[in-house]
């Protein structure tokens, strides 16, 4: 079996959906994957090589051009999707999201032969383009580095995301700093850009104060690429993932939840989907009413969040074993694959 994916550079989404299960695919099992990270290639590519392509949300400005080139040639794509394509205003991404990918992604799940899904939510909502949807949970893969790395640290409180978390990190307002000034746990806050007025805005979210007046127990670490920022994780003692409740944000992923458990930490998330999804992970706190404050008093004085964080640990294991998903991808493969031939 031989599969083409088509990933436009590696970022968060294509790294752990696409770059590394099908990495690990093809360390695993009988399959020969090439990766394609130009789009500048992806019209003269030879695609009649191939088994399946499988690519992520959509195609780009190409798509209108690759896939009628697929269909000619009878050779069946899968699209993974992970995450809504309808993006609220907020977003640093809306306007170029509303003039060119909402209809595109649309069209590649209409189209497809079969798409993977992360949660049963995101499922749910793609059957109304394309029935044929299996869900294909996230995982990360536990040989790599990143999820493999020893630090040195003071107790930590730690967050780790992107440019577009600015309304969930108001959500933690004026809650972090009598924890962090009682205690003496420092809060990290990973995937910092200076430059970026927005994580200032991010950062003030936490600390109530301006950059000129960060306090001693806050500090950031910069934004990375997607194979190195999981190191981030050993610094920190206990994850936070706070979420609001919306429509978009229903059909993301759990993946912080399996991040933290990656270094065996607890995790506090909001009481929303898709967090909610691990209500059996006792490895994980909800916070309901936005009350950031009494679970992590109880977590901090309880001493136990190593076992915590272990119980984490071993339900991701176990419900998100990327060896596990890869069987799920490998049937998906081969279904797609066998009318063709």
């Amino acid at each position: 079996m031989r599969i083409l994916v088509l990933l436009n550079g590696i970022n968060g989404v294509s790294f752990h959906r696409l770059y590394t299960p099908y990495a690990r695919l093809q360390l695993d099992h009988n399959v020969t994957v090439d990766i394609s990270q130009d789009q500048r290639e992806w019209g003269d590519l030879p695609f009649e090589k191939y088994d399946c392509v499988v690519f992520n949300r959509w195609l780009g400005k190409l798509q209108y051009n690759i896939l009628p080139i697929l269909a000619k040639k009878k050779i069946p794509f899968i699209c993974d999707n992970d995450d809504y394509w309808v993006i609220p205003r907020y977003n640093p991404a809306y306007t170029f999201y509303r003039q060119y990918l909402k209809n595109g992604v649309k069209d590649a799940i209409s189209y497809s032969d079969a798409i993977q899904a992360t949660t049963p939510q995101l499922a749910d909502k793609i059957k109304e383009f394309n029935q044929n949807v299996y869900i294909v949970p996230n995982c990360v893969d536990p040989i790599q580095h990143q999820w493999n790395v020893v630090s040195n640290h003071v107790p930590t409180i730690g967050w780790v995301g992107g440019i577009s978390h600015l309304e969930d990190l108001k959500l933690l307002s004026g809650q972090i700093r009598p924890i962090c000034e009682k205690y003496g746990y420092r809060f990290l806050m990973c995937g910092y850009h200076e430059r970026v007025p927005v994580w200032h805005m991010m950062e003030k979210a936490i600390t109530g104060e301006s950059r000129a007046n960060r306090p001693s127990w806050f500090e950031t670490r910069e934004g990375t690429r997607a194979d190195l920022y999981g190191a981030y994780y050993s610094e920190i003692d206990i994850a936070l993932a706070p979420l609001t409740n919306s429509k978009f944000n229903r059909y993301k992923s759990e993946l912080k939840i399996l991040e933290a458990a990656a270094y065996k930490l607890p995790i506090l998330c909001s009481s929303v989907e898709p967090y909610t999804n691990h209500r059996n992970n006792l490895g994980v706190f909800f916070v309901t009413n936005n009350d950031w404050t009494t679970p992590l008093t109880k977590l901090i004085e309880s001493g136990k969040s190593k076992q915590v964080g272990e119980i984490n640990h071993n339900y991701c294991n176990e419900h998100h074993d990327i060896k596990k998903a890869n069987l799920t991808r490998l049937e998906i493969l081969k279904s797609v694959i066998k009318p063709f031939r």
